[in-house]
């Protein structure tokens, strides 16, 4: 990465690092959140930070490619199905509804927060997650009117 051997990363270094591997995508705050120190390069344990991102961070936005290192949110559908492949979203595109452009016959997303809560069940009960209750949950906060009509 670091291409002029002065002991740091630039952020031109850096993008070029993104296009020479293939990706597609260049998170511009990724940078500034890896340089620690605010001094405009990275260093060897901020390039390793990336690296550590780099190779850990399955999750990326199915819409616009950036790795998620925060909240995302989950399709639920998806995250049933037994394919076992997610679709997953940054904030920002649930946000402005880009689901409803890629995915549009999947409509309940959960953040991975409690994604990960309901797939853990609650504290101090055994059993299967019941994402099916997290569904009904959702209903009720979003559309509680429609709850009420169609219960099961």
């Amino acid at each position: 990465m670091d291409t002029n051997g002065d002991g740091g990363v630039s952020f031109i270094e850096f993008v070029q690092f993104f296009v020479q591997n293939g990706y597609n995508w260049v998170d511009h705050n990724l940078f500034r959140s890896l340089d620690r120190n605010g001094d405009g390069t990275l260093d060897f344990f901020e390039v390793l930070t990336f690296y550590y991102i780099l190779k850990t961070r399955g999750v990326r936005c199915a819409y616009c490619g950036i790795p998620q290192m925060g909240l995302y949110f989950t399709c639920v559908a998806c995250f049933d199905s037994a394919r076992g492949n997610t679709y997953d979203l940054c904030s920002t595109c649930y946000g402005a509804r880009r689901h409803q452009q890629q995915h549009p016959h999947h409509n309940y997303f959960l953040d991975s927060y409690v994604l990960l809560r309901a797939k853990a069940g609650p504290p101090l009960l055994t059993g299967a997650p019941n994402l099916q209750q997290v569904r009904k949950m959702f209903l009720f906060f979003r559309f509680p009117f429609w709850v009420e009509k169609y219960k099961e």
